[in-house]
């Protein structure tokens, strides 16, 4: 591909000069510009193309940019025209926050120039006075591609993003041009440059790192992981700083907003600020990306990587993919480059002596009795980050540990857990048992992983003790060959009942210790660790235990389970199975992974009588506990054991040790049994230690459950409630459990999550909140909230109702929640056209807000009469009222009401036909309400803009506004706003 350069070099304090050059910086063409064109344009893009819901067609955008740099003497048409067969690298200068303008939207009136072929491709330059042009070269590597991928996925950092599709993707994709894909699962930075450190300086040759990105205190970062998990805020110079000396050819920061520049354009985006810092190439996104579209980009990137394309021409292949097949942000991939921009990274598939790609996983090795695969492909396993975090620590550094033992109920995913550790750790000889082990079938196995004779021959000599054999062999290993991660799989088979828990047989406990005490001796002696893995349903006795990591498994949950059924044909959004019985497989799973795919075959088989069986299954569930438990674990479950687990099943989540303790406080001797319990699987053990009774076990709650219910929203509330921020799961299951205990003070509190769902705009969720809590006791606050969320679902009557229950309950001196209440009763007193009594109501709201000096409420009524005088014909008293409720919420940072404020002044102006400012007003209410998610003024805001559009004429982009409102107002239940919005849709088809 050829290269011009487009330079920029300031003349005078207001004048700049723009350079056009091939090769030499000295040979160029020119034009002299005022430096405020660039400011203009970086205005416009500001206004019309950095918007989330509202932006200006891409095509306009580029031709805007496209006409700029050509000018009246068409000089970039000139030049393009000149190479247009070669393809072209167009290198603009990232100088004069020239970096921060769309170029990939680069538009000649025909088409995108990135859609060309050849096409044009965007890169923007970062220059300095020793590097005068941008050079593509270098000599590519005889091998297959070698990407180090590492997703960033931190506690409570939401929403969770996919990364397993992400890295299912790219293997996907690649699977013709296989490329060698490392993966670094602790998200952390140091664990990140410990791995780069082990390797030689330039084995790899990208750095793919995903995840979420933001900015802090105006400055880019990415959010990765503490050691523990925890959110840690890394800047461009925390990456370069960790992988010094070490960084790869090119570094892709998949993650939102990396390739943006902050401030207009003033703070250098991080992908620029990590080439200052030493970086050749990176990769960014110029906006908030679409988690799918992000993937997508990955994986026609990388299949061109790996087939031996150019960085330049890969990335133009990755922007035609992506705009063949509709992705929304094809145009936000950015590409920076220093003085030297990469060329190929690797050579192509044929070149002759080319070293292949390793193979990709190993999960072949782990095969049922029938001698199929029983584990996920590596595309295809979800979830267990945290303890593939915890394992890898003991399997991949020094430790005390040889290894690390997998434990619980079968169908939870022991195995598949184990085969992705395997393929995490590819510097392993990995040799997979499955079943029964004996010395024969030790030795045979090890012996067809060696190389040399003679080892094969002393491991084979029955003469001596097995552990000395071992432990030679091991000792040789360690002068090159890779050391053993040794996995014994589906273990219980090994294993035989004696006091209320297992040991193991006479012949695999020789094994075993031997296999122990020789990875021990070695570890101790070399500096080559050999590991050992164990799965098996039942954690048991035996002294070298001591030296095991114990990892306990639990059933999925949360967005791991939703990753899992998104996998599955039936349970995925996009299946035609009914919602009910989808939902009923489901509690009937229980989150077992086993039982979600046996399932999800029964879901999709159309010749039976899927609804008869689910209901026999949940009636009589042996069959699902045949395929997880062990008839002889059954009759390990004594009376203590089963009233135990009885009590433990008051609590639907994991829940502290603690927590259980309180509703087993009757049980003797609980530390003993609860050890035991998960010893046998019986109780699932979370990441973070949290227990939890599965539903699948042959016990049930006492019938007379009040008192436990009562038990277990006290400590909950205690423990999650009072001593820590709470998810909101908790938060539900705190209250479920308030509610059953008839806990009324926990209940009623907690029912204050039925306000945040409403500003969510979640309002079927809040009015069914609202009642549950109701019908344990009537409170003014849940009235309240009952009724503005019944007012949003079109159920006037309900709400107006329970307004006025609220009113007549609110006690004296909570004046503030009773200013609300009238204010939103006034709002209900609009809406049904009795203006005078909405004017009373909020003029004795607006009384109460200032003798408190309650400004927020003050603000919202003044809106509200705002509304009144606006739909009146007073427009100068209503402009006065907005700009009051305006300054108060400004003022306040109340952004909520300042939104709504913008959008009703934006209304204004329409009626006004002041279009641009009402287009203006609204994209500013448009991006606060998206950033604070609310839907309902997202949604009236992008049906008001169609209808700007529609009389505009523009009747496509009218149509896709109104599409985009009704998919908001049809999931939300806003049945209003659905009708006025189908109107107006039907309006612009039937014209």
């Amino acid at each position: 591909m050829q290269t011009l350069h487009l330079d920029l070099k300031i003349v005078n304090g207001d004048y700049v000069e723009l350079r056009y050059f091939i090769d030499n910086p000295n040979q160029y063409e020119r034009r002299s510009l005022p430096i405020r064109e660039i400011a203009d344009l970086i205005k416009l893009a500001e206004r019309d193309y950095y918007v989330t819901d509202l932006p200006e067609d891409y095509a306009v955008t580029g031709r805007r940019l496209y006409d700029w740099l050509d000018g009246s003497d068409r000089t970039l048409q000139s030049l393009l025209d000149k190479h247009r067969r070669e393809g072209i690298v167009l290198a603009i200068a990232a100088t004069e926050k020239l970096a921060h303008l769309p170029w990939e939207v680069l538009h000649d009136g025909v088409s995108f120039l990135v859609e060309r072929v050849p096409a044009v491709v965007p890169v923007r330059w970062v220059s300095d006075s020793a590097v005068k042009k941008l050079t593509i070269d270098g000599e590519p590597e005889n091998r297959a591609l070698q990407v180090l991928f590492m997703a960033t996925s931190p506690l409570n950092v939401e929403p969770v993003l996919d990364f397993e599709g992400e890295e299912a993707r790219i293997l996907e994709a690649t699977k013709r041009q296989p490329l060698a894909l490392t993966v670094e699962e602790s998200g952390c930075l140091s664990e990140l440059g410990y791995l780069v450190d082990s390797y030689d300086s330039n084995y790899f040759d990208v750095l793919h790192l995903t995840g979420h990105a933001t900015f802090q205190d105006g400055q880019p970062c990415f959010i990765t992981e503490t050691p523990t998990g925890e959110a840690d805020y890394a800047s461009a110079f925390d990456i370069a700083q960790e992988l010094q000396f070490r960084l790869p050819k090119l570094i892709f920061l998949s993650g939102c907003r990396t390739g943006q520049a902050g401030n207009s354009g003033s703070v250098p985006s991080m992908a620029e600020a990590l080439l200052e810092s030493g970086a050749k190439a990176v990769l960014g996104w110029g906006q908030k990306v679409l988690d799918p579209d992000a993937t997508a980009a990955a994986a026609a990137l990388y299949q061109e990587l790996s087939a031996g394309k150019q960085i330049a021409e890969a990335v133009a292949s990755t922007y035609q993919a992506l705009i063949k097949n509709k992705a929304r942000d094809w145009h936000l991939l950015r590409l920076y480059a220093a003085g030297d921009l990469p060329s190929s990274l690797v050579t192509p598939l044929r070149t002759r002596g080319r070293k292949p790609a390793p193979s990709p996983s190993v999960s072949t090795q782990f095969l049922d009795p029938a001698g199929k695969v029983k584990v996920p492909t590596r595309e295809s396993f979800v979830g267990r980050r945290r303890q593939l975090q915890s394992c890898l620590r003991v399997l991949s550094q020094p430790s005390d540990e040889v290894g690390v033992l997998i434990h619980g109920m079968g169908g939870l995913g022991k195995s598949s857990l184990a085969a992705r550790l395997c393929d995490r750790l590819p510097n392993f000889e990995r040799v997979v048992w499955v079943g029964r082990i004996d010395e024969g079938s030790l030795v045979s196995r090890l012996t067809e992983k060696l190389d040399d004779n003679e080892q094969r021959k002393s491991l084979q000599n029955y003469d001596e003790e097995l552990r000395f054999r071992l432990r030679r062999v091991f000792q040789q290993l360690h002068e090159g060959a890779k050391p053993f991660l040794l996995v014994l799989d589906d273990f219980e088979v090994n294993l035989e009942p004696r006091n209320e828990g297992y040991v193991l047989q006479s012949e695999a406990a020789e094994v075993l210790k031997a296999l122990v005490w020789a990875c021990r001796d070695v570890t101790c002696n070399v500096s080559t660790s050999h590991r050992i893995i164990i799965t098996c349903r039942y954690d048991f006795e035996f002294s070298q235990l001591q030296y095991f990591y114990k990892q306990p498994l639990d059933a999925l949950q949360g967005a791991d389970l939703q990753k899992k059924f998104n996998r599955l044909t039936a349970f995925s959004a996009k299946s035609q199975v009914d919602e009910a019985l989808k939902s009923q497989a489901q509690k009937l799973a229980d989150g077992n992974p086993r039982l979600l795919e046996w399932l999800d075959k029964i879901l999709q088989n159309t010749t039976v009588d899927v609804a008869a069986i689910l209901n026999r299954l949940a009636a009589d569930p042996v069959e699902l506990r045949e395929q997880v438990l062990a008839e002889a674990l059954l009759e390990q479950m004594d009376t203590i054991m089963r009233e135990m687990l009885s009590r433990g099943l008051v609590f639907e989540l994991p829940v502290p040790r603690e927590a259980l303790a309180a509703v087993c406080d009757t049980i003797p001797n609980l530390s003993h049994y609860i050890s035991r319990a998960v010893a046998l699987g019986l109780l699932e053990v979370s990441h973070d230690e949290a227990l939890r009774v599965p539903r699948i076990l042959p016990v049930q709650l006492v019938e007379d459950a009040e008192v436990l219910y009562k038990q277990a929203a006290d400590v909950l509330y205690r423990l999650w409630w009072e001593e820590v921020e709470t998810p909101e799961p908790q938060i539900l299951e705190i209250h479920r459990l308030a509610l059953l205990g008839k806990v009324n003070k926990i209940a009623l509190e907690l029912a204050m999550l039925a306000r945040f769902w409403r500003n969510q705009s979640r309002f079927r969720e809040a009015v069914q909140l609202c009642k549950s809590t109701l019908e344990l006791a009537e409170n003014y606050f849940v009235l309240h909230e009952l009724a503005c969320s019944e007012q949003q679902l079109g159920e006037v009557g309900k709400a107006q109702e329970h307004y006025q229950k609220a009113l007549d309950s609110c006690p004296a001196e909570d004046e503030q929640e009773k200013a609300a209440i009238i204010n939103n009763l006034g709002l209900l007193k609009t809406h049904r056209g009795k203006i005078e009594d909405a004017i009373a109501l909020f003029q004795q709201s607006l009384a109460i807000t200032e003798q408190i000096g309650y400004v927020q409420g003050q603000a919202q009524t003044l809106n509200n009469l705002g509304l009144i005088k606006a739909n009146r014909g007073e427009i100068e008293e209503a402009i006065a009222l907005y700009e009051q409720s305006l300054a108060i919420s400004e003022q306040i940072d109340d952004v909520k009401t300042k939104a709504t404020t913008l959008h009703e002044l934006g209304r204004l102006k329409v009626n006004r036909g002041e279009i641009e400012e009402a287009i203006a007003l609204f994209q500013q209410s448009l991006a606060i309400s998206e950033q604070i998610g609310d839907v309902q003024m997202t949604a009236t805001t992008l049906n008001n803009l169609g209808l700007v559009k529609a009389n505009r004429g523009k009747i496509e982009e009218a149509i896709a506004l109104y599409e985009q409102s009704l998919a908001i107002t049809k999931k939300i239940g806003d049945v209003q706003m659905t009708a006025t919005t189908l109107n107006n849709l039907g309006l612009v088809k039937a014209n």
